[in-house]
């Protein structure tokens, strides 16, 4: 098996174990709305997540960015036994800050409570209080386990936090339905904050394989430790630019009509579903491999790390985009259209899809060039652009609302998005080709390109026959029925599947021989398994 195709594995397992984790959530969402149905006792629930989440998940973000890059560059030069005396530092220094927090948290939760539900009265004031006592110890949970997933990350372990997330929608799940029809919201706020434990229960065995034993050290001078806490405050000031920009759309979108930013919100739930999966695997996969190769002067082979990790972003990725844009009202329809949602919201919903959906392919770019900055321990140019970015962003908004509406505000984060991942290319490849290399070294940019016209020629061809497609099904298969939208919907889908497989053969696309060697792979390694399981079964 080669380096890409390995890799490919890693983000096929990582992406397997997305889409379970996905309905695992929507399960856990249903299981909710089962038993507490649309009341006080829901919203006092989800309110109070949202103080300790809102304040300590860009800090668990910013830790997992940051420590991998660190801990692959002190193992690298210091040896593995270093790095575990930085990791314990980190943890500890972790622990107290977390405590901190909490303690913080416990105090102050009914202002809390007020600044963020200044709504709330009476009793669902006073359970909201409540619920947000009980999950603010769930910050401490989600910096432990965001610093374990680096730790088995950095090892090229994938698989392990991936499947403790299903475990954490595994547990809410079995609260809400055995203890939350029992002993009432509360119950389930705390089978939460075990859930999240229990993500770091059970990552601990994958970490002692890794040799690490925790110590009771607190080295503040650790330069390791002073490294990260140099490079986490640039990721959050990043991250606060992002959610003025979105404050900012919120505030515009106001001013529309009514279910404006309802569609809007959808529209951007149901583009995120294929980055959310397929993207943020391939980011998960190659931000270790980078860090690692950064970390080694591997300068040559980060770069061509980098170039294959955007070629295959845009051949998976750009015709999900195509498709998305084309077959954007018959999605919008299946997914949302019953109830009170009706087909004037299937339309506005689909309008800021149309907008939305080059975003599928950008997002991820981004957010992979991102952690390529990352890798090198540099989170000012990403903080930098992030804020520029923003600005873009939001002087968009105000040129675009008025003509499109919901439509605007899409395009515009869309074209900033694109602004984004525009400089920080050419950032990182003038940062390359000034690398302390014996050959020089560059982006890749002509096999990226070589690349890309070829995707996009066979994502517009594709494009077409899913259209004509569409509109033939449409004349032949006719009717309301969910059934017969589904049907409506997958055969335009696999009508479009065919066509770009055979352009990106007939076109030579490099990454489609990859993609097709590890589906052979895996399908001889699932044949052999169920042959040796016939064998067995014969012999028993």
């Amino acid at each position: 098996m080669t380096a890409k195709e390995g890799l490919l594995k890693a983000a096929g397992i990582v992406a397997a174990l997305s889409v379970i984790s996905k309905f695992l959530g929507f399960a856990r969402e249903a299981s909710l709305a089962a038993v507490f149905g649309a009341t006080y006792a829901t919203d006092a629930y989800l309110m109070g997540q949202t103080v300790p989440v809102v304040i300590f998940s860009a800090v668990s973000a910013a830790l997992g960015s940051t420590f991998i890059p660190v801990f692959s560059q002190v193992r690298q030069a210091h040896g593995r036994d270093a790095a575990h005396k930085m990791v314990s530092s980190v943890i500890n220094v972790t622990l107290l800050l977390a405590m901190v927090f909490i303690a913080m948290g416990e105090f102050f939760a009914g202002s809390l409570t007020r600044l963020v539900a200044p709504g709330f009265q009476g009793e669902v004031y006073a359970l909201t209080v409540s619920m947000t006592r009980i999950m603010f110890p769930m910050v401490l949970f989600q910096a432990l386990s965001g610093l374990l997933t680096g730790m088995l990350q950095a090892d090229d372990n994938f698989a392990v936090p991936a499947m403790t997330s299903l475990a954490n929608n595994i547990i809410i799940i079995g609260s809400i339905l055995i203890l939350g029809s029992k002993f009432g919201i509360r119950a389930v706020g705390a089978g939460t904050v075990v859930a999240i434990a229990a993500q770091v229960v059970l990552k601990l065995p994958a970490i002692a394989r890794t040799g690490y034993r925790w110590r009771l050290i607190l080295n503040l001078d650790d330069p390791g430790l002073r490294r990260m806490g140099a490079l986490i405050g640039p990721v959050l000031l990043a991250t606060a630019a992002g959610q003025a920009s979105t404050l900012v759309n919120r505030m515009l979108v106001s001013g529309l009509a009514e279910g404006s930013l309802a569609a809007l919100n959808y529209a951007t739930r149901l583009m995120g579903l294929v980055p959310g999966v397929v993207g943020t695997s391939i980011i998960t996969v190659m931000y270790p491999t980078l860090s690692r190769l950064a970390a080694r002067d591997c300068w040559s082979r980060y770069s061509k790390a980098f170039s294959e990790s955007v070629k295959m972003i845009s051949f998976v990725l750009v015709p999900a985009a195509v498709g998305m844009a084309v077959l954007r009202v018959p999605m919008v329809r299946i997914v949302f259209e019953r109830g009170a949602f009706d087909s004037e919201a299937t339309q506005a919903t689909a309008w800021a899809l149309l907008f939305l959906s080059p975003a599928v392919a950008l997002f991820t770019l981004r957010d992979m060039t991102n952690r390529a900055f990352y890798a090198l321990q540099d989170t000012t140019s990403p903080m930098v652009v992030s804020i520029i970015s923003a600005g873009i962003n939001i002087v968009l908004n105000l040129i675009l609302v008025g003509p499109l509406a919901q439509g605007g505000l899409a395009l515009a984060n869309t074209l900033s998005s694109a602004f984004g991942a525009g400089v920080l290319l050419w950032i990182l490849r003038k940062k390359l080709a000034s690398t302390d290399s014996p050959s020089p070294v560059s982006l890749g940019g002509k096999a990226i390109l070589d690349s890309l016209w070829r995707v996009l020629l066979s994502s517009g061809m594709m494009g077409i026959v899913v259209w004509f497609t569409y509109g033939a099904v449409q004349i032949y298969i006719p009717g309301s029925a969910v059934l017969v939208q589904l049907a409506r919907l997958l055969i335009p889908v696999l009508a479009g599947v065919i066509c770009y497989v055979a352009f990106v053969f007939i076109l030579r696309v490099p990454e489609a021989s990859a993609v097709a060697s590890t589906a052979r792979s895996a399908s001889r390694r699932v044949l052999a398994r169920i042959r040796g399981s016939s064998e067995f079964q014969k012999h028993v």
